[in-house]
C-alpha cells in the first residue's frame, strides 16, 4: 500500500469487481479505513457507476462533514459534483454525482419514485446504526426488479 494510502483502497478491485459482478457488495473494515469517504470516489472512478451515487448516512452532521470532505478531496466546490441532501438543507445541483443524504431523504425519494432515475449505485454507510426507517429504506432498495448499481 502506498504512504498515505488509506486500507480502502487495497481492496479497491475486489471491490468494483464484486459490484460489476454482483451488483451488491457489503464491506466491513474498521473506523478509519475509507469507506465511508473512498468507496462513493471508487464507485465513480474506477467501477464506471452511471448515474448518481447515493450515500445514506444516518446522521446530518454526518452526511454535511462527509460531503465536504469529498469534495475536498476531490478539489470541487461542494454541491458541485460532490453535495449533500438532509433536512431543510439541499446543497446539490445537476452536475452532483456523489451526493450524501440522511434516511429520511433516501426513503421518502424511493416512496415517491421507487425506480430511483438517475441513481447508478446507494451505499448504505453505517448500517450497523439500524432503524426502521434504515431496514425500510433497504427493502425497498433491495426490490427485485432493482439491481443496485447500474454500469
Amino acid at each position: 500500500m502506498e504512504a498515505g494510502a488509506l486500507p480502502i483502497h487495497a481492496v479497491a478491485e475486489e471491490l468494483v469487481a464484486g459490484i460489476r459482478n454482483e451488483g451488491r457488495v457489503v464491506l466491513r473494515a474498521p473506523t478509519g479505513s475509507g469507506k465511508s469517504t473512498q468507496v462513493p470516489q471508487i464507485l465513480l472512478d474506477a467501477a464506471g457507476v452511471a448515474g448518481e451515487i447515493v450515500v445514506l448516512q444516518p446522521r446530518r452532521l454526518a452526511a454535511r462533514m462527509l460531503a465536504a470532505r469529498v469534495a475536498v478531496e476531490r478539489g470541487v466546490e461542494l454541491g458541485g459534483e460532490v453535495g449533500y441532501q438532509i433536512r431543510f438543507d439541499n446543497r446539490t445541483s445537476k452536475a452532483t454525482r456523489i451526493r450524501f443524504v440522511t434516511e429520511a431523504i433516501l426513503l421518502r425519494q424511493l416512496l415517491a419514485d421507487p425506480i430511483l432515475p438517475g441513481v447508478g449505485a446507494i451505499v448504505l454507510d453505517e448500517f450497523h446504526e439500524r432503524h426502521v426507517t434504515s431496514d425500510l429504506t433497504l427493502a425497498c432498495a433491495l426490490r427485485p426488479w432493482r439491481r443496485s448499481v447500474r454500469i
